[in-house]
């Protein structure tokens, strides 16, 4: 007898490209203008670079990739507190079962 416990591994591999645009939508209207444009950036770098730019600790170039530094960052997108949210919390929604 078979039994399909739907294991994720059941399912063809999804690109990078695939997944964000599935998910976007979802994932940008949680939050303002200003963190929309920061985490789209964000999903560019994931789908260009790969899923190392989802680490914790590339958070700071990204900053400074786009704003060229942290405190500019922080002073356009509400603190740093508010950027590390987001930028955690996104990322629950990217990975989520496709709607």
């Amino acid at each position: 007898m078979r039994h399909s416990f739907g294991f994720a591994y059941s399912r063809a591999p999804v690109t990078r490209a695939e997944r964000v645009a599935t998910h976007r939508p979802r994932i940008l209207a949680r939050y303002d203008a200003k963190l929309q444009a920061f985490l789209d950036f964000v999903l560019a770098q994931y789908v260009s670079q790969g899923v190392g730019e989802l680490d914790q600790e590339k958070l700071g170039s990204l900053l400074e990739l786009k704003y060229h530094t942290v405190n500019d960052a922080a002073g356009q997108l509400g603190g740093t507190s508010a950027i590390r949210d987001a930028f955690v919390n996104f990322q629950q929604h990217l990975y989520a079962p496709e709607p």
